[in-house]
């Protein structure tokens, strides 16, 4: 190689440098935007460790998504935000979702209780229904419909709702039944590590 052409000892090292540096600017980025969110909201989660964080909305959720993280098994694990309810509570918000789930084609409520999340009371509901293991299909026309290139398959959805005034906060886990002894204590694990700020 002609003198003219050599790279000098280091070269590429230090024309890779700023390209590495960016990157990794991008995604401490990324990891700030998803916590800010977390934070402002009030909220503390610590997701599963194999876990994989997610573009919330790339989730259709009838709210403001937060956060969203994936997991194995095609599992799904989305928090997000809908419209204050002042006068709201869990117990109020467990029968109204109870008895919605229990009128849907091909759900079947499997839990339906009051817990306590964080020193705070939740509603918490879990059903098996037709979905895609990390969403419920959707059933407008009552009947469940699979997305393009998807087989449905039962899927467990774990639906937590805490009201407040500042905004009711929901969690949405979904997974294959068929992974439920799997990952059914993984989910409850960082449920337990949830904390919502009090209004």
């Amino acid at each position: 190689m002609p003198p003219s052409c050599r790279r000098a000892p280091g070269a590429h090292r230090s024309r890779a440098i700023p390209w590495l540096c960016g990157l990794m600017l991008a995604a401490c980025s990324g990891c700030r935007s998803r916590s800010s969110a977390l934070e402002d909201a009030g909220i503390v989660l610590r997701p599963p460790a194999a876990w994989t964080a997610a573009p919330p909305a790339s989730f259709q959720v009838p709210g403001t998504p937060l956060a969203a993280w994936r997991g194995p098994e095609g599992s799904a694990l989305v928090l997000f935000r809908t419209l204050p309810d002042p006068d709201g509570d869990a117990e109020s918000a467990l029968a109204e979702l109870t008895s919605r789930l229990q009128n849907l084609p091909g759900y079947r409520v499997v839990v339906g209780r009051v817990a306590e999340v964080g020193g705070r009371k939740a509603a918490r509901v879990e059903v098996v229904a037709p979905g895609t293991g990390d969403a419920i299909a959707p059933t407008g026309t009552g009947v469940p419909v699979a997305p393009p290139g998807k087989a449905l398959v039962p899927t467990h959805w774990t639906a937590l709702v805490l009201p407040g005034r500042r905004g009711t906060i929901r969690l949405a886990c979904y997974y294959p039944e068929s992974a439920r002894a799997t990952l059914a204590p993984i989910v409850d694990e960082a449920i337990a590590g949830l904390n919502v700020r009090e209004d």
